[in-house]
């Protein structure tokens, strides 16, 4: 059975040149995998995460998951944190690499899973993004990899819908370097892309202001306060927060989502069902501070995996296109499993990486 390996190089040549195509094909897989795990009872099948510190510091992450077809697992490394010598750039703190098996155990690929993390997790997002009617102004709150592969998703599937970018980061140095690596691959060159300034008072003009924003932070404190969107509650808006991913991160709110869960509360004309829509409900009541902080019930939790048999329903549809849709994700395996295959069927057909006739 053939194998494919594809290191970091790899995966950036291919991702950097996707078509709108091509995204919405990934898209699909995406989408179709999340609804096999959410309306096929996969929940049951998916072993559970683990994490080793040892004594420098160094942590080990452990992500398996399997599918009908698949068994896939994604080993995560974090360095301890230390300051590089003087003159040289700090190097990158996260390593990780995913190898993806058919359903008996024969290994099809490995891939080297930097990049495709952050695609994979951007691509989450999107599956609602793609939905929505008013996108002029996206802020993003970030500018890591995360926040990247968010803007130039947004640009190739909504980029004649988008007028401004502002990109709101605590290092704004780290910001602009962001804006000319998106200007230098040549990605959305007619739209104004600009780094927010820190002034007092501004950061409440711009959140009112934005019709999605993209947090993808690993903050320990909401990056705004809920009194920023209650006064202006009707305004249509998408918020994806894909940052924070333990006990003790928020992106959001609790007090927000509290608002958006209640069904007499300032947004109940604007959430479906009091609703906040979540890859994983599992995933997410175990690891997302923000929910857990806010004490969200599960019944108050639609999974995007079930979006697409609701769809039918004119007050869904409604909702998607011009309603408050939030986005909460922490991640889940086989998300990465049909993002890595997809992405080395690609490798095949373009002639990227390496391929073994039997391994």
């Amino acid at each position: 059975m053939p194998f494919t390996a594809l290191s970091d190089t790899d995966v950036s040549t291919l991702l950097s040149s996707l078509t709108p195509a091509d995204v919405e094909n990934l898209t699909s897989r995406l989408n179709q995998a999340l609804t096999r795990y959410s309306c096929n009872d996969e929940v049951p099948y998916q072993p559970h995460r683990a994490h080793v510190t040892r004594p420098n510091g160094q942590v080990s992450l452990f992500m398996p998951a399997t599918t009908p077809s698949s068994i896939g697992i994604k080993i995560v490394g974090v360095a301890p944190s230390q300051a590089p010598p003087p003159g040289e750039k700090p190097k990158p703190a996260l390593k990780s690499v995913l190898t993806i098996c058919d359903e008996f155990g024969q290994a099809l690929g490995v891939l080297n899973a930097a990049e495709l993390t952050a695609f994979r997790t951007a691509l989450g997002s999107m599956l609602l993004y793609r939905y929505r009617k008013s996108t002029e102004h996206i802020v993003v709150f970030g500018a890591g990899k995360q926040a990247e592969w968010h803007i130039r998703l947004a640009v190739l599937l909504k980029g004649n819908d988008i007028r401004k970018i502002t990109i709101v980061n605590r290092s704004p140095a780290r910001a602009n370097e962001l804006v000319e690596s998106l200007a230098k691959a040549g990605v959305a060159s007619y739209i104004r892309i600009e780094v927010f300034e820190q002034k007092e008072n501004a950061l409440e003009g711009l959140v009112k202001d934005a019709d999605v924003m993209f947090c993808t932070t690993p903050s320990t404190t909401p990056l705004f306060p809920a009194s920023y969107l209650a006064s202006e509650a009707s305004k249509p808006r998408f918020i994806s927060a894909i940052g924070s991913y333990r006990l003790d991160m928020q992106e959001l709110d609790p007090a927000l989502l509290g608002q958006l869960t209640d069904p007499s509360g300032p947004f109940a004309s604007q959430v479906y069902n009091a609703s906040i829509t979540v890859d994983s409900i599992k995933g997410c009541m175990d690891e997302a501070g923000e929910l857990i902080k806010a004490e969200i019930a599960t019944e108050k939790l639609l999974e995007v995996g079930r979006i697409d048999a609701l769809r039918e329903d004119e007050a869904v549809k409604t909702w998607l296109k011009d309603g408050f849709v939030v986005y909460k994700s922490v991640g889940v395996g086989v998300m990465d499993i049909a993002i890595g295959q997809a992405l080395m069927e690609l490798a095949k057909e373009k002639g990227v990486g390496v391929h073994l006739d039997c391994f």
